[in-house]
């Protein structure tokens, strides 16, 4: 009985050391099912989330373990993009930085418009554990490269972007404008080219969906930003609701399109009725013969004074 105590006692403290060298194996970042996290990313000392940054600029991306070791880099490599606004791939090349921990993804010569950093799950460290869950961050460019594409050569795969829609110089969205006006629509690229069919690809719709007559445009004209912007002209609308649409085939000197629908809603303001104006300018005419009365009246009263 006291062998069979004593062989039991050996056992048990055989397996708490085993229990405690597994446990140390798994949970020092050395191995086991510790995942690997994305710590930050960043351009320069700023978080990559929603800033405002120019193309070519290089983006830091940091792990909590080796991610660039050559068992895992080419594969890790693959799991990171950049997509343009439409899930088109922009252009953007990864590599390794100088910390074993860091990738470095450097943004292509993009255009200005809205873009994503996408990091597949799956991403792999050296002690083989990897990212659980996908991570994705919007960011915007600001400065590109007036191109109008996503390699600098006047293709590539960026969509064209629509930049904004002016009227009296103010974002047209859920503005209140008049009647008859214009409004002023950017894209950030040249457009110069297909200007008939963009143009029928731009409308006016009222509250019940259906296509407002007589609109009218200018050419498109590059500004110096390298923007391209045409002047829509309406007239005579009644008040209401209405929608501005860009269709998704807008399409860009370099062929590039627009990718998906864009809408902008504003209002107009009711007109002041034609009663009103015939009121204004009776008050208008009896003050001038009212004025002109004491005038009279001013004169003689001096004469006979």
């Amino acid at each position: 009985m006291k062998q069979t105590s004593k062989t039991l006692s050996i056992l048990l403290a055989l397996l708490m050391i085993f229990s405690v060298t597994v446990s140390a194996a798994g949970g020092n970042g050395g191995g086991g099912n510790t995942p690997l996290t994305l710590d930050s990313v960043k351009v320069g000392d700023s978080d990559l989330a929603g800033a405002k940054i120019p193309a070519g600029s290089e983006i830091a991306l940091s792990f909590s373990n080796n991610v660039t070791d050559s068992s895992v880099l080419a594969g890790n490599i693959s799991k990171i993009t950049v997509a343009g606004s439409n899930g088109a791939s922009a252009s953007a090349t990864v590599a390794p930085g100088t910390d074993n921990k860091v990738l470095l993804v450097t943004l292509g010569s993009l255009s200005k418009g809205a873009y994503t950093l996408t990091v597949a799950a799956g991403v792999t460290a050296k002690n083989g554990n990897s990212l659980a869950e996908p991570v994705s961050i919007s960011f915007n460019v600001n400065k590109g490269d007036g191109s109008g594409d996503g390699t600098g050569s006047g293709g590539g795969n960026n969509p064209l972007s629509f930049v904004s829609a002016k009227a009296d110089g103010k974002d047209l969205s859920g503005a209140t404008v008049a009647a008859t006006g214009t409004i002023t629509i950017t894209f950030d690229r040249g457009m110069t080219e297909n200007q008939a069919d963009n143009f029928a690809q731009i409308s006016i719709l009222d509250k019940d969906g259906k296509k407002v007559d007589g609109v009218t445009f200018s050419d498109f004209t590059k500004d110096d930003d390298g923007n391209s912007f045409t002047v829509l002209s309406y007239k005579d609308l009644a008040a209401g609701d209405y929608t501005l649409k860009l269709g998704k085939d807008l399409k860009a000197n370099n062929g590039n399109t627009l990718g998906k629908a864009v809408t902008v809603n504003f209002t107009v303001k009711a007109a002041e009725s034609k009663d009103d104006d015939k009121v204004s300018g009776i008050t208008t005419m009896i003050n001038a013969i009212l004025n002109v009365i004491k005038s009279i009246f001013n004169f003689f009263a001096k004469l006979f004074k």
